[in-house]
């Protein structure tokens, strides 16, 4: 007999995202409960009939009571599916925590909690063995009773944990460690791990599914959950799908003239099908001068315009007052003497790199205002540009 089963962990339901607008941090909030009927309409297509949850299931102890509402309705639309859920180190297993308060709100019998560390039957010859935290600092490894975990004979042996194996990642890091041949030594036919919030293979046996909906810019790959199909004692088969919604993605180009913003856009672009889902951190550097500095930032603006989100690092992007910058402060001998000495300063590379960006941002300005009061062609412009330089 064939066990199907979805993988995936880290949903981090509640997850608020306060650096972003309100109205983008509400899409990637509810995108995260609606990863809740991407996974079940997954698991259908792959005749599944479990989905078990590998810890982080909420994003904290205290998420609001109308969050858990909205989880617990959005998992009981699917009757036909189990949700095994497992607590981890942003919801650990505590009295009076985010598991009693689930508890208290009466969730259906397919809807469980794997709130102890016993084999649980999920199919005829499969046990799963769970290794819920009730700690985010547990300081042991929370595996090592799979061991030696009783269960009948033949049955297959499924681990659900959550935590860093030895040897991979930021364990280093981690006070939640696992031992990377747990599967081995416990005699698992799988072991699903959550925390790392990519996909990963680390054995054969062992995978971590990542997280379902991305939430940061990551240097993995999010975004996805495992159909896993176990034969008896025959191989396990795994296959990754994509489950996300939004795709974030880091991107770092050098400029060396504004013939290469076409090509980091397209670069770009190459991330996701659709650039209003994309959010993208952008680090940028080369030279540029005051003029092209100017036309990076409208092509910025314009970029951000077509993508869901846009952060754009520029601190690696030097500023030059080029002789035709210079030209632009005319007839002004103050403001052109200054532009040359904010210039002098940011190019020094001895100077503490704070005054030089400081120098930079300076010398940014001063033309900005020069280039409003070429556009006005009025005498108070001329005016605030002379005092801003006097300041």
């Amino acid at each position: 007999m064939t066990f199907r089963f979805i993988h995936s962990a880290d949903w981090h339901l509640g997850k608020t995202f306060g650096t972003m607008a309100d109205t983008i941090g509400g899409e990637l909030s509810s995108a995260r409960f609606g990863a809740i009927s991407r996974i079940a309409d997954i698991a259908k297509a792959q005749a599944a009939s479990h989905v078990l949850v590998a810890g982080d299931v909420f994003d904290k102890p205290d998420i609001a009571r109308v969050d858990l509402r909205r989880a617990i309705d959005r998992m009981a639309e699917h009757r036909d599916i189990t949700w095994v859920l497992l607590p981890g180190n942003h919801d650990p297993m505590r009295y009076g925590g985010v598991w009693s308060r689930l508890k208290q709100l009466e969730p259906p019998a397919t809807i469980v909690v794997a709130n102890q560390a016993a084999p649980m039957t999920l199919a005829p010859g499969v046990v799963l063995l769970p290794s819920p935290l009730s700690s985010n600092h547990p300081g042991h490894d929370p595996t090592a009773w799979m061991t030696d975990a009783a269960t009948p004979a033949d049955s297959v042996r499924i681990g659900l944990a959550h935590g860093s194996v030895q040897g991979f990642g930021s364990d280093g890091d981690s006070a939640i460690t696992i031992a990377a041949d747990r599967a081995q030594a416990a005699g698992l036919a799988y072991l699903a791990l959550g925390d790392w919030h990519g996909t990963r293979q680390i054995t054969p046996h062992t995978w971590y599914s990542g997280t379902p909906e991305p939430d940061r810019f990551p240097d993995n790959e999010p975004g996805h959950v495992l159909a896993v199909a176990i034969d008896g004692a025959g191989p396990v088969r795994v296959e990754r799908i994509v489950s996300r919604i939004f795709t974030w993605a880091k991107a770092g180009a050098t400029i060396g003239s504004l013939d290469d913003l076409p090509s980091i856009e397209q670069h770009i672009a190459t991330s996701a099908r659709d650039l209003r889902s994309l959010l993208v951190s952008l680090t940028l550097s080369g030279n540029v001068s005051l003029s092209e500095h100017a036309d990076v930032s409208q092509w910025c603006e314009q970029l951000a315009a077509r993508l869901k989100w846009l952060r754009v690092e520029t601190s690696q992007l030097a500023v030059r007052a080029h002789t035709t910058d210079l030209d632009r402060l005319s007839p002004s001998p103050t403001l052109v003497a200054a532009a040359q000495q904010l210039s002098a300063v940011a190019d020094t590379a001895s100077l503490d790199q704070t005054i030089r960006t400081s120098a930079a941002l300076a010398l940014i300005k001063l033309y900005g205002f020069a280039a409003e009061a070429a556009a006005d062609g009025t005498s108070e412009a001329g005016r605030q540009i002379g005092r801003e330089a006097g300041t």
